[in-house]
């Protein structure tokens, strides 16, 4: 299973009130999620500059019991 996040520059300084201040979550890639992270990255670059903002992915991480 894939995951999904917004990601930004680092040179990126976002307001404290905007809700991706704290960086990126991963969450499981679905179609509703991918719009979301889609919609987000237009927003945010249409505010702070064209390529500042984009989506990552990564293979979900298994966790073991002990």
């Amino acid at each position: 299973m894939k995951q999904i996040c917004v990601n930004w520059r680092s040179s990126v300084v976002h307001d404290e009130d905007d809700e991706h201040c704290d960086g990126g979550l991963w969450v499981p890639e679905t179609p509703a999620a991918r719009r979301e992270a889609q919609v987000i990255c237009e927003v945010q670059n249409a505010i702070y500059g064209h390529g500042s903002h984009w989506i990552e992915e990564r293979e979900a991480l298994l966790l073991r019991s002990a």
